[in-house]
């Protein structure tokens, strides 16, 4: 079986899953990233669900990144176009979230009724919030973009165990009126691991979030993590995997995100890559279902 810790490539799709896990683990092992390299990464993903309002949101969103990798490490930039058949679901480097965008004081006073009013255990799978039907259709525009980075800090000498820093940070030039941003900064920091045993990979990954907060509503700053493993098929190139992800809540009164992802991957060459993956969500404040594909050329 070829080293792929020494050339496989992926693209992180932007969701904290176990791939981009997997794809900073694999992009900077040692040899691939010996001298100074410049990458180019795309994906482009389909999500749908009611989450916790009244109507169903279908969101296909696209990011371009670019990248610059040294001896141990990287620094990305994140440019995403995203279209949308509401204006109730924000954009975040983190991910999507249910915030009702500029309705998004109806979720803040939908989250304080709820805690006042509903005491049983369901309530959150019972509550729903109401948005004015007049604010569906169609919208095509860019969101907030973000800039990441990663570190490694540690290289086991065979090469099968490696240790990452991560941080991300979204830049505010869009809000809930003129996009699909919150409006606010958002920064994430922390940890992502990888154990390589014979032909199988094994990765975590856990983040702290600072979400800024909305005008009327406030966002937690929730901790997240995603644990996956994933099996190479040798010569052949190609990848499976599997991961789940969980988040606590990041507004009150509602559940957090859990969503179980599984992915194929399948590299070119040395400098091309291509991935697909699938995910479901379990939660209230997670897509009901997404796919979407990825692809990464070091240039």
């Amino acid at each position: 079986m070829p080293n792929l810790n020494k050339y496989f490539t992926w693209d992180a799709i932007k969701i904290p899953t176990f791939l981009s896990v997997l794809s900073l683990s694999l992009f900077t092992s040692p040899g691939f990233a010996a001298s100074p390299s410049f990458s180019y990464s795309g994906s482009l993903r389909f999500t749908t669900g009611s989450y916790f309002f009244t109507e169903r949101t279908e969101t296909l969103y696209f990011i371009n990144s670019l990248g610059y990798s040294g001896d141990r490490g990287n620094l990305r930039l994140n440019l995403p176009f995203v279209i949308q058949n509401s204006p109730w679901i924000s954009y975040s480097e983190g991910g999507l979230l249910p915030t009702g965008g500029k309705r998004h004081e109806r979720v803040g006073q939908s989250s304080h009724s709820s805690s006042m009013m509903m005491q049983d255990t369901l309530r959150q799978r019972r509550h729903r919030v109401d948005v004015p039907s007049g604010d569906a259709g169609l919208r095509a525009r860019f969101s907030d973009p973000g800039v990441s980075a990663m570190y490694r800090v540690y290289d086991s000498w065979t090469g099968n165990t490696s240790l990452q820093l991560n941080g991300s940070v979204k830049i505010p030039l869009t809000n809930p009126d003129n996009g699909f941003g919150t409006g606010a900064w958002d920064f994430g920091f922390g940890l992502s691991g990888m154990q390589r045993l014979r032909s199988w990979f094994v990765s975590t990954d856990v983040m702290y979030w600072y979400l800024g907060d909305m005008e009327d509503l406030d966002l937690n700053n929730p901790l997240t993590g995603s644990v996956g493993i994933s099996y190479s098929f040798g010569d052949s190139g190609w990848l499976m995997s599997g991961s789940i992800y969980g988040s606590t809540p990041i507004i009150d009164d509602y559940d957090p995100p859990v969503s179980l992802m599984a992915g194929v991957g399948y590299m070119y060459s040395p400098r091309a890559s291509i991935n697909g993956t699938v995910s479901f969500g379990f939660t209230e404040s997670s897509a009901d279902f997404s796919i979407g594909m990825g692809w990464s050329i070091r240039i």
